[in-house]
């Protein structure tokens, strides 16, 4: 038969067979898709298509997009494509069913990596070697030498030689190339430094304390062996802490009294480093002590008061840092040391008295009345200083009932008997009376003859007159401020107390009280708030308060009572003279930072 007659033959059978399909049988795809894959070889363009059922199938007709390639009774038919390019592969069963279809990208393969790359030589030549790698789609055409990621040359050679410059580092990797371009992923990366000694151990190294926060530290010069020198780094206790170009540092931010080991590297412009030199000991030296007098609360949970207690402690005496409180579920003493606090305090001759703060007429009652509980805290309060290393306590019991006057009495007898014995200090915090009324729902509690006896200090709270939710008002108006200390005057033992000022101001919005309470600021945070509403203060004469007025953002109209350095400089000048054994704050953070020009609160001047 001749060709023409052979084609003409085969086609007409094609057609037929299209013609026996059921109506619509070409055109229904499969409801639930058929697995159809395509495989090939790597580097041939013919592969097989397979597919799945449907069962009882008599043949199948295969397309490659519209064109038919193929018909049979098998599920795999041999298929020629063009490599990169994506193709919509269609299966028809012949008569009957539903047609499978899928976009297959028959995708080019380039070569595999090159393996196991390897380098030796140094500064006199490189010698790189590496093995073969798989060929993909397309014949090998060789490798290209890739140094520190640019391309360096190309060889059909699985090796390479080429020159070095001395002092200096490299990276190469290899990539496999076919003849039709397409690039393989780099091979693993080799690294050198070429012709590079590190410099010299420093030597000479000498370590002196310089302050109670600072050591000084300087050396001999390194020499370099190749490149420059391009500095030193010290280390402190095995870490570095700095890298500088000169031989000498001075290392700051120590702890006083403290041994530091020093060490030190040199490096070069290439980053290669010496080894460390011989480690030197320094001790830094113990910190000035305080000369001052005065007492102050230090609120232990905000760094500020903290940094403010470091700036000013040679002008304080006593530190009483807010650590613990009662539980209100349970009456249990809770809290816990600071002690980088009282450590740090303690270093530079500060007495640390942590505060037992509880308030609250129910909770005052039952701790002083409760047999067992009372006898709980006297145990556990009379163990805490040396548990922590402190130096005593502060003990703050506030609104408690004027009938358990006795009660709290004998309770802080008994407390600083305890103390005393070892070798502990009591300070009691009382609220503030112009007279001793022994039924006030506030200061009748306290019993200041009684209590100055058995405690060291009595800290007399002279503030308080207002609230946050009282109406505006000062915290300490100036006659009553001047009675409070004229009563403890007037008392045996007015050494023995402390009169205690605050440093803080209130803030009222719309007149006050339960519906508008206050909010407490300290000075540094008062000042800016009445500048960002144009406010200003004025001091009022007969309350030696300053006093201000303001209308928010929201329409309210704020009042606000606050002392100042100058003020505050007056309660000092009251508890001079009228014989107190001190001055205290309540408390150390963002006060008007001209209270510690006060001369009578300079260190080592006589109270």
């Amino acid at each position: 038969m001749r060709r023409a007659s052979l084609l003409a033959a085969l086609t007409a059978a094609l057609l037929l067979g299209l013609a026996a399909l059921p109506a619509g049988a070409s055109a229904r795809p499969c409801p639930t898709p058929q697995k159809l894959s395509f495989a090939r070889t790597t580097g041939s363009s013919v592969g097989v298509l397979r597919w799945r059922g449907p069962a009882g199938a008599a043949r199948f007709r295969v397309l490659l997009g519209p064109r038919v390639v193929g018909q049979t009774p098998r599920h795999a038919v041999h298929v020629r494509v063009r490599l990169g390019r994506a193709y919509r592969f269609t299966v028809i069963p012949l008569g009957g069913g539903c047609r499978a279809e899928r976009r297959i990208r028959v995708r080019y393969r380039p070569p595999g990596p090159p393996r196991h790359l390897t380098l030796r030589g140094g500064e006199r030549g490189l010698r790189l070697s590496w093995r073969r790698a798989r060929r993909g789609d397309g014949p090998l055409a060789g490798y290209r030498l890739l140094r520190d990621g640019a391309v360096v040359g190309q060889t059909r050679r699985t090796r390479w030689k080429l020159s070095a410059a001395a002092n200096r580092r490299y990276r190469f990797r290899v990539v496999a190339v076919d003849t039709r371009g397409h690039v393989s992923r780099p091979s693993n990366a080799v690294r050198i430094a070429v012709g590079h000694a590190p410099p010299t151990v420093p030597k000479g190294v000498q370590a002196m304390a310089v302050s109670d926060t600072a050591i000084g530290v300087a050396w001999h010069p390194s020499k370099a062996r190749s490149g420059r020198i391009a500095g030193y780094r010290v280390l402190r206790d095995g870490v570095v802490v700095k890298q500088v170009r000169g031989t000498s540092l001075v290392l700051g931010n120590l702890a006083a009294s403290s041994d530091y080991r020093v060490s030190v590297v040199a490096v070069d412009t290439l980053g290669a480093k010496s080894a460390p030199s011989a480690e030197v000991s320094a001790r830094t030296q113990d910190p000035v002590p305080t000369s001052g007098h005065a007492h102050a609360f230090l609120l232990a949970s905000t760094d500020q008061s903290f940094a403010d207690f470091r700036a000013h402690y040679r002008q304080i005496a006593v530190v009483y840092p807010t650590y613990y409180d009662c539980r209100s579920s349970d009456l249990a003493l809770v809290g816990q040391d600071d002690p980088l606090v009282t450590r740090w305090a303690q270093a530079r001759k500060v007495l640390v008295l942590p505060r037992i703060n509880c308030q609250g007429t129910t909770k005052v009652h039952t701790i002083l009345t409760d047999p067992a509980l009372r006898q709980r805290w006297l145990d556990q309060l009379a163990a805490l200083p040396a548990q922590h290393g402190f130096d005593g306590l502060s003990l703050d019991f506030e609104a408690g009932p004027a009938s358990d006057r006795d009660a709290l009495s004998t309770f802080v007898e008994q407390l600083a008997a305890r103390l005393h014995a070892a070798g502990r200090r009591l300070t009691v915090a009382v609220s503030a009376k112009t007279r001793d009324n022994v039924t006030h729902p506030r200061s009748g509690i306290y019993d200041y003859p009684r209590l100055a006896q058995a405690a060291d200090w009595v800290f007399v709270m002279a503030w308080g007159l207002h609230w946050s939710t009282s109406s505006p008002g000062p915290q300490d108006d100036a006659t009553w401020a001047t009675a409070v200390a004229d009563y403890v005057a007037s008392l045996p033992q007015p050494q023995r107390y402390v009169y205690g000022t605050n440093l803080y101001a209130m803030d009222w919005p719309d007149g006050g009280g339960a519906d508008h309470e206050g909010t407490a600021y300290q000075y540094g945070e008062m000042m800016p708030l009445l500048a960002s509403f144009g406010a200003t203060g004025a001091l009022d004469p007969s309350a030696d308060n300053f006093h201000a007025s303001y209308v928010d953002r929201a329409g309210a109209t704020h009042n606000a009572w606050y002392p100042d350095a100058t003020t505050s400089g007056r309660r000092i000048a009251l508890a001079n003279s009228r014989g107190f054994g001190g001055v205290g704050f309540w408390r150390l953070g963002l006060e008007d930072q001209r209270l510690w020009n006060d001369p009578r609160l300079a260190p080592g001047v006589p109270w």
